[in-house]
């Protein structure tokens, strides 16, 4: 029988760590801590990681990955399994780091005689995945964060085989929510040309989220844009990831060359990094009669003073699934159990037919 504890992410929004155990010996899926100026641990222990074979990490973002450090500290020596493009993206490395790459998709890695695993793209930032896991003779699937309507990046699934997962772990992260990324993408682009003179400003994420609008803005505007230098390296690796966009998609060297350009002229669109607001009130000071454009959460209070002079709009981009897609994911992962995370409005109790009728006090 398995043992499921979770160290954080269920009930809240962050610090994704989730941990299995068998008979003695467990994986880790993620190591997260909460994306708040404490930067809160998950509930994770030294006897914990004494048991621990694998870890495995869906992604590069703080809320996944900023735990990693306890592992190391208690002495773990295991494979922490990552994709090649995750561990780029790392700002710090980790000795038993063990990458897969992307001609590996679709086959089973072992990690040992009773731990496999295969992997395929989720869609919520170049370099991110999902794992369907053989742990023990046991099934179990982790999507990782999960965007089913990106702009550029693939989102794929497990084969439909049959197979009945014993643990699904499904993000749930925009439950609350019901978004179509493309009509968000559309009214930003309707929003934008009623202004042809205007300046606009994107405070943005190191996510899959400020490619998809820039590469939209660039595809369909004759504006030029420009990509603040803490966001430049995301923009390069979507150029060495072709196998993780959609065909259709591929970043155009004119994008890169565009948004590299020094010179402003009215009408121009800036990417700004969010958690550095001394470069939006730099850039505000520069341009005032800027619009800023918010595109998920964002902290209101955090923005008060600087935004008191300062117009600014409000359009919702999803980063994870909202809760049509939800559903669609919990349809298609057949699964005994499944353990919905990433959301304060689900907890470890909520099922499918919970979701199903709680659909008028979700959204």
């Amino acid at each position: 029988m398995l043992n499921i504890e979770i160290l954080g992410g269920v009930g809240e929004y962050g610090r994704n760590c989730f941990y299995i155990e068998k008979e003695g010996r467990a994986i880790l899926l993620d190591c997260g801590v909460m994306n708040n100026p404490q930067k809160t641990l998950p509930n994770l222990t030294e006897a914990h990681v004494a048991k621990l074979e694998a870890v495995f990490i869906s992604h590069s973002h703080i809320d996944h990955v900023g735990a990693i450090p306890l592992l190391e500290k208690w002495g773990y020596n295991g494979p922490i399994i990552m994709s090649d493009m995750t561990a780029q993206q790392l700002k710090i490395t980790f000795l038993n780091i063990s990458i897969f790459h992307p001609k590996s998709i679709g086959g089973w890695i072992f990690v040992n005689k009773d731990v496999a695993y295969q992997w395929g793209y989720s869609g919520h930032l170049v370099g991110s995945v999902w794992y369907q896991i053989r742990f023990w003779g046991k099934m179990l699937f982790y999507s990782g964060d999960y965007v089913m309507d990106s702009y550029l990046l693939k989102a794929t699934l497990p084969v439909a085989d049959g197979t009945i997962y014993d643990v699904a772990f499904i993000d749930s992260g925009h439950v609350e929510k019901q978004i179509n990324n493309f009509r968000t993408l559309q009214q930003i682009m309707e929003y934008i040309s009623v202004y042809p003179e205007q300046p606009f400003i994107f405070p943005s994420s190191f996510s899959g989220k400020t490619v998809d609008i820039a590469a939209y803005l660039h595809q369909h505007t004759q504006r030029t844009l420009h990509i603040d230098q803490d966001l430049i390296s995301l923009f390069e690796q979507y150029e060495k990831a072709s196998e993780n966009l959609l065909p259709t998609k591929a970043i155009l060297p004119s994008f890169k060359q565009q948004c590299s350009t020094k010179s402003a002229d009215l009408g121009d669109i800036y990417f700004v990094p969010d958690r550095n607001a001394s470069k939006l009130l730099e850039l505000l000071q520069k341009i005032p009669k800027a619009i800023v454009i918010f595109t998920g959460y964002w902290q209101k209070d955090n923005y008060k003073m600087m935004l008191s002079k300062t117009e600014y709009k409000e359009f919702f981009y999803k980063t994870h699934p909202d809760y049509h897609d939800i559903l669609t994911l919990s349809k298609k992962i057949h699964a005994q159990t499944t353990i919905y995370f990433h959301s304060s409005f689900t907890n470890r109790e909520t099922t499918f037919l919970q979701l199903l009728k709680n659909k008028k006090a979700l959204t």
